[in-house]
């Protein structure tokens, strides 16, 4: 009679490391996972962990997956006991000891197996002998992690030392290459002859040299669109990427790192009495027209993450976005959403009004005055102060027996729930301003004379009503979900409005939409 071989649960965790060279992607390893059943499984297998990014200890960006990874192993929501952690090799796991010995001793504790696919091999933590393996070889991949490290710095301290180039090619550059030591590496850094004259153009426009007219960063900025000139990129040059460029002394031959300064090995692009005269420029308090560090974005304020729950930010967006401003995670880098989409959604324009110009005419938002108050706000008033009462003398009283004490507790428990949703109602009922008060709004504001009210407010007033109307305690706090917990990149699918009770009010009101 055959005996029935009991199957257990496989959870792969697969990461890639972004870089050059050689990586293993996480579908080639997902592929080699599934061929490792055959001779160690049977296996079921259950919903993945994955990454992208570092292991190392060096790496900024935090690995969401192994960190639920260990708190799932910590907390038993990974599995039953003897399920099996499946890797494609140690160094996928961790290469800082402290880190990945943590891991190893939550699978020991949990009772749970780890299946190295590159070994050939299920490791049971319980035991010495696979404990031992595995924290070496965890150990062997931080080892080789920092002499990696190591080498690196040397090749840049030796670049910095010597004077040589590194790094990103400056625009305005240019860079031959050779092969040296069986490699391809740069050995020479020029001047373009297409970009090299547009960075000298910058610099004596913004000085007025060489008979030219002083001109402001901006007039450059304004200039060059028409013209078609852009960067390596294909995307314009802002205002900042031009300002970034005249402060960039690679441009007079000298090489910068981490604040040490060397000599470059390549030739200058901009004289030195030109660069240092648009420093001064640039170093003029007189031609900034503001010195304070106000907000310049009307929504950051309350937008949050729905992963980790963190603020947001405006940056410039990567090749994805052609350069164009993004909201983004600021604490974690969870998400990244294109800035004019989500502002056109939010906000609009005349024409297409957004969801915040539509909820300053939305009936949902009006409440009457104070001395309107209503006969039903009145008596809830009356029996919060009743119960409120009733709860004190229950808790006052000094019960002789067992039973009678079990029966007020009882009771205290009962008004505590009615107290808890009286409070509620008087809450929903209680008479408040009108958000649209902010903009001499009344309840029934046309459209048209709510963006006309809105473009015409300050930036402060503008993040006042939005905060006054997106909160937790009105129609929600607005979150942004990352893309693949999301139906589509649309807005209106990747931004949840979370209310004190974890619902969303205004896509339930049909408001969202």
């Amino acid at each position: 009679m055959a005996t029935a071989v009991a199957t257990r649960t496989a959870r792969e965790y697969l990461r890639v490391s972004k870089g050059k060279g050689k990586t293993r992607s996480n579908a080639d390893q997902h592929r080699e996972n599934l061929a490792a059943e055959a001779d160690h499984g049977p296996w079921t297998w259950g919903e993945p962990y994955e990454d992208t990014g570092s292991a190392s200890k060096y790496a900024i960006k935090i690995r969401d997956d192994f960190e639920k990874l260990l708190a799932d192993l910590e907390s038993g929501a990974f599995g039953n006991p003897g399920d099996v952690l499946v890797l494609w090799e140690i160094s996928r796991l961790a290469r800082e000891t402290g880190r990945g010995v943590a891991l190893v001793d939550a699978c020991e504790a949990g009772s749970y197996l780890i299946h190295i696919t590159t070994h050939e091999r299920t490791y049971n933590p319980a035991n010495y002998q696979d404990r031992h393996d595995l924290i070496s070889g965890i150990n062997d991949a931080e080892k080789e992690s920092r002499l990696l490290s190591k080498r690196t710095l040397r090749g840049t301290n030796s670049a910095l030392a010597e004077g040589r180039f590194h790094g990103k090619i400056p625009f305005g550059y240019a860079r031959r290459y050779a092969i040296v030591d069986g490699r391809s590496r740069p050995v020479k850094q020029y001047k373009d002859p297409v970009e090299g004259p547009l960075v000298i153009e910058l610099f004596e426009r913004v000085a007025g040299w060489n008979g030219r007219e002083r001109e402001s960063i901006r007039a450059v900025e304004q200039d060059w669109l028409p013209r078609a000139i852009v960067s390596r990129d294909g995307v314009p040059f802002s205002r900042q990427n031009l300002a970034q460029m005249l402060r960039r002394k690679a441009y007079v031959g000298i090489r910068v790192h981490k604040g040490t300064e060397r000599p470059g090995n390549w030739p200058a692009l901009i004289e030195p009495d030109l660069f240092y005269a648009v420093q001064d420029i640039l170093a003029d308090p007189s031609r900034k027209s503001t010195v304070t560090t106000k907000v310049k974005h009307v929504l950051t304020g309350v937008f949050r993450c729905s992963n980790c729950g963190g603020k947001v930010s405006v940056k410039p967006g990567g090749d994805a976005y052609d350069g164009r401003l993004v909201y983004r995670c600021w604490d974690r880098d969870c998400f990244t959403i294109d800035k004019a989409t989500t502002d056109a959604y939010m906000i609009g324009d005349a024409e297409r009004p957004g969801l915040i110009i539509r909820l300053l005419t939305s009936p949902y938002i009006y409440r009457a005055p104070a001395d309107e108050e209503s006969t039903e706000l009145a008596s809830l008033r009356g029996q919060l102060v009743g119960k409120q009462r009733t709860l004190k003398e229950f808790e006052d009283a000094d019960p002789e027996t067992p039973a009678a004490a079990e029966l007020i507790g009882r009771k205290i428990e009962k008004l505590n729930a009615e107290i808890a949703e009286l409070e509620s109602k008087i809450k929903g009922l209680t008479p408040r301003p009108p958000a649209g008060d902010l903009l001499d709004l009344g309840p029934s504001a046309a459209l048209a004379d709510a963006w006309s009210a809105w473009e015409s407010a300050q930036l402060a007033v503008q993040r006042a009503l939005v905060a006054d109307l997106l909160n937790p305690e009105m129609f929600g706090q607005p979150r942004v979900k990352r893309q693949k917990d999301s139906a589509s990149r649309a807005p209106a699918d990747r931004i949840e409005f979370v209310n004190v009770d974890g619902e969303d009010l205004l896509t339930e009101w049909g408001l969202a939409s």
